[in-house]
């Protein structure tokens, strides 16, 4: 059950991906049921017109295939994406394993520079992949390379889709 928090406490952003074949077009209605499985929720009551139909999702925004941010949690509610580090990071999950649509990597992109602009209430000092809190490859490429490199795509983690 997500816990209500101060935008300031929020000093990290952590990407993942949702571990699913690259290119499957996946929703966050997907991504809300398998958290649901998995005994995760959401207090609906910190924001009750924020995504209300979505009672499990454990990430902030989920990136579909065709770039479509969609928004999870709010902000406000903690996340469950990475035991331990849910109270002051905000969770971005990319559709796919470790390939992405050039569509995803400009939203991600676009969300990342929207997150890290000074003047929204957050304290964002730094980002990094699920890999950096776990023994998982998530989200399948280096997201220090990535964000060394103004946050364009890695070459060999772009999905050429056919």
């Amino acid at each position: 059950m997500g816990i209500r928090r101060k935008l300031s406490h929020i000093n990290t952003i952590i990407i993942h991906c949702a571990d699913v074949p690259n290119g499957r077009a996946n929703t966050i209605e997907d991504v809300d049921a398998w958290h649901r499985q998995r005994g995760f929720s959401r207090d609906i009551s910190i924001a009750p017109k924020h995504q209300p139909q979505l009672t499990a999702v454990g990430y902030h925004f989920v990136i579909e295939v065709d770039g479509c941010i969609r928004p999870g949690r709010p902000l406000h509610e903690t996340g469950a994406h990475v035991s331990g580090h849910n109270l002051n990071s905000i969770g971005i999950c990319l559709i796919g394993r470790d390939q992405f649509t050039q569509e995803q990597w400009s939203a991600l992109r676009a969300l990342v520079l929207m997150l890290l602009h000074p003047g929204n209430g957050l304290m964002i000092t730094q980002v990094n992949g699920h890999y950096e809190y776990s023994s998982k490859t998530c989200p399948g490429f280096d997201v220090i390379e990535w964000a060394s490199n103004n946050y364009q795509p890695i070459m060999g983690n772009i999905l050429e889709v056919q």
